[in-house]
């Protein structure tokens, strides 16, 4: 299935949800959906050739994730978050990433430090590939985190990870700073190979609020455009 485009039956995964949840999440973290832009239910069947069951069952999917917002008599609207939210997951994630990181650490193999450098190499050949970078980003915090063993933690974790996966575009095409961040993955990782779990943890939680903090005043910044177009909208 392309963008925009027919789904054939050979090129679906597993169902035609699948598919559209898939297809639906990678256009909004490459902002061709962006946040608080309506998804509507009928145009975005045809524009798949599909009926619109399988349509709201993948918003439901992606409402579940913390990418789309539904509302009675308004539908599904891609989920906005003020600077302010952003600040305050980003220093949540910040708090739960660095105690598993802490908790991962001792029980580190070396097939999991292999695959942890090998992500890292993997983001650096895709440097302007949005889409790539955010998936290879999640897979290697998953990664990192899954030796913990502490399920429910690194399941609140991805939570949030969701939560905010469609502003990461902003780091990485807006404000160029993937470069910066796997500068950080590398130290984490080096803390990770030495066996310093306290350092690891410290870096990360450096790493996910500098992250976060960088974002959240790209899009405060944003809040104030947005607020002087209005006020001056109002005095003409």
């Amino acid at each position: 299935m392309r963008k925009g485009g027919y789904i054939s039956r050979s090129s679906i995964p597993r169902t035609v949800k699948t598919a559209l949840v898939e297809y639906l999440r990678d256009e909004i973290i490459q902002g061709d959906l962006v946040p608080g832009q309506h998804i509507r239910l009928d145009e975005t069947a045809d524009r798949f050739d599909v009926s619109t069951m399988p349509v709201r069952e993948a918003l439901r999917d992606l409402e579940a994730e913390g990418l789309v917002s539904i509302f009675p008599h308004r539908g599904a609207v891609v989920t906005q978050l003020s600077a302010d939210d952003l600040r305050d997951i980003y220093e949540i994630r910040g708090m739960l990433e660095e105690l598993g990181t802490r908790l991962a650490v001792p029980h580190m193999t070396e097939a999991t430090l292999a695959e942890l450098t090998s992500l890292i190499e993997e983001m650096d050949r895709h440097l302007d590939e949005v889409v790539t970078l955010v998936r290879l980003n999640h897979r290697f915090h998953s990664v990192l985190y899954s030796p913990s063993g502490r399920r429910h933690l690194c399941g609140f974790i991805i939570t949030l990870r969701y939560r905010t996966q469609h502003y990461l575009r902003a780091y990485i095409a807006q404000l160029g700073r993937m470069p910066q961040a796997q500068a950080q993955h590398r130290a984490i990782l080096e803390a990770c190979k030495s066996g310093d779990a306290e350092l690891a943890g410290s870096l990360m939680y450096d790493h996910v609020v500098e992250v976060g903090g960088a974002i959240a005043e790209h899009v405060r910044q944003l809040e104030r455009t947005e607020e002087t177009a209005y006020e001056g909208a109002s005095e003409v």
